[in-house]
């Protein structure tokens, strides 16, 4: 296995304006083993535990959010990301979101990143060779208007889904079950659109289950609070 840690960064974007301040997003995904699409019903190998993506921004790069995670912030423009542990072959994702400054025209450093981890049966901490990532700078009009990228965009839209589900069902527990509804519906049709501009089953799929959770969340809520009026 190379390294233990396979990894991809993937910019939504290939170019931002050189004279303006600019919002990117970057898309990390990272597996063991070989990955498969298709897999076996049975329980995934443990390779690595206690997986952390270090990162390191440059003095134009500051940090807006990290989506999938929680970051845990170092002194200086640094950040610690904890990722639990690592199975092999099962793919793994978070995006960061970064606000970057304006430069000059060209290609620029925004962070560098390091993998930590410890392998099966083993308290020694690994690490991984540091990477650097660039972004490119420009003024050309053309390379500016080309599209996100949909692999960034879809994936954001996946661990999106996951703060709208938190937040659905704290509202369905404080009562609010109308509200509750309203926000899985809502981020289902979203999903709903996006999958059928881009011709993509696994946003159907998100699509649908956040529709079918609306209605189970929908159906328990609303038994539970008939069922605390007749005790009353």
């Amino acid at each position: 296995m190379q390294s233990g840690i396979q990894e991809n960064f993937t910019w939504n974007r290939s170019h931002i304006f050189a004279s303006g301040s600019n919002k990117v997003i970057l898309l990390v995904e990272w597996y063991g083993g070989s990955f498969r699409q298709s897999r076996k019903r049975n329980t995934p190998k443990l390779i690595a535990q206690d997986v952390q993506l270090h990162l390191w921004f440059e003095p134009q790069v500051s940090l807006v959010r990290v989506h999938g995670a929680k970051a845990m912030k170092n002194l200086g423009q640094s950040i610690m990301i904890p990722l639990g542990h690592l199975y092999d072959g099962v793919k793994q994702f978070i995006a960061i979101e970064l606000a970057l400054q304006a430069q000059n025209a060209g290609m620029h450093g925004v962070l560098s990143a390091q993998w930590k981890f410890k392998e099966k049966n083993k308290e020694r901490i690994k690490e991984l060779p540091v990477k650097e990532l660039y972004m490119n700078y420009t003024y050309h009009t053309g390379l500016l208007q080309q599209p996100e990228d949909f692999h960034v965009r879809k994936h954001v839209k996946l661990l999106e889904t996951q703060t709208v589900l938190k937040k659905a069902i704290q509202l369905f527990e404080f009562g609010d079950i109308d509200q509750g509804e309203w926000l899985l519906r809502r981020k289902g049709d979203e999903l709903l659109i996006e999958a059928a501009r881009f011709t993509d089953t696994r946003l159907l799929e998100e699509a649908d289950m956040l529709y079918q959770l609306s209605e189970h969340y929908v159906s328990t809520y609303r038994n539970r609070k008939v069922l605390k009026i007749k005790n009353f």
